[in-house]
């Protein structure tokens, strides 16, 4: 993983905060730039998934050699993927998006790519 102020390790506290959010049906946003490494609201889950698997699935089909696809490739894509599922009932999802490829590059899944404009993502290692 790179030295990107974005993709350090959150506190165990934070997870533990994910925990009890999961149990109540929604995910705590992680953001290893804000105190205690938590962005500070949740998400349901289903919105969640559906987004972590569009992000994921985008990076897998788009990437090129290096393995990193524009962020903006990931937001329209999944605007056209999920803009009319009934889980986003607003429609617009740039925000979403780019909010969940934060939590992420938190949670040791995505990374952005060092001194990439405009912003690039991969994945880290296998994804897991």
């Amino acid at each position: 993983m790179t030295n990107d102020p974005h993709s350090s390790p959150v506190p165990p506290e934070a997870w533990q905060a994910d925990v009890e959010s999961r149990a109540r049906g929604r995910v705590q946003m992680f953001n290893s730039t804000r105190p205690g490494g938590l962005d500070g609201w949740t998400i349901a889950v289903e919105q969640y998934d559906l987004l972590v698997a569009v992000i994921l699935e985008v990076i897998d089909a788009f990437s090129d050699e290096d393995g990193s696809v524009p962020l903006q490739v990931i937001v329209d894509e999944a605007q056209r993927r999920l803009g009319t599922h009934s889980a986003f009932p607003g429609g617009r999802l740039s925000n979403y998006v780019r909010y969940t490829k934060v939590d992420l590059e938190a949670r040791g899944v995505v990374e952005r790519v060092p001194r990439s404009s405009p912003q690039r993502v991969r994945r880290v290692g296998d994804g897991a």
